[in-house]
């Protein structure tokens, strides 16, 4: 198995509500060498049955016992094979051209180490509510 360029670190503890969304939005990236890494934290609520009924080649799951954010990640940083890491909420939404933005600015930025992005947030409904 070829080295992904980015490595998305998802953690989700009963996150269904939202992680369908979100999952679909980085599977959906228009930049496609990266993995995503589900990190689910013990969760009760069918988010790990949605995701072990995924089928894609990207998709690498680890199922923990509850333990918490912060070790989920740390778990996630471990298992990451990319030299790029990418941090993604079981409740954001990426836009399609997330990755590819963000690796392009990296890749023509070498002296950057950490990069952010503008934020959008929506309600439960999907409504703007700030940025």
């Amino acid at each position: 198995m070829s080295t992904p360029a980015i490595s998305v670190i998802l953690p989700v503890h009963n996150g269904l509500p939202y992680l369908r969304e979100a999952v679909e939005s980085i599977l959906g990236q228009s930049f496609p060498d990266f993995e995503l890494l589900a990190i689910d934290d013990g969760s009760t609520d069918g988010s790990a049955v949605y995701l072990e009924a995924l089928d894609d080649p990207r998709l690498r799951i680890f199922r923990r016992n509850h333990s918490g954010i912060t070790p989920g990640l740390n778990f996630g940083l471990a298992q990451a094979r990319a030299d790029l890491i990418a941090r993604m909420d079981a409740d954001d939404i990426a836009r399609p051209e997330r990755l590819e933005r963000q690796w392009h600015f990296m890749h023509d930025h070498p002296e950057v180490v950490l990069l952010g992005s503008r934020v959008q947030e929506i309600d439960g409904t999907g409504r703007l509510v700030g940025v």
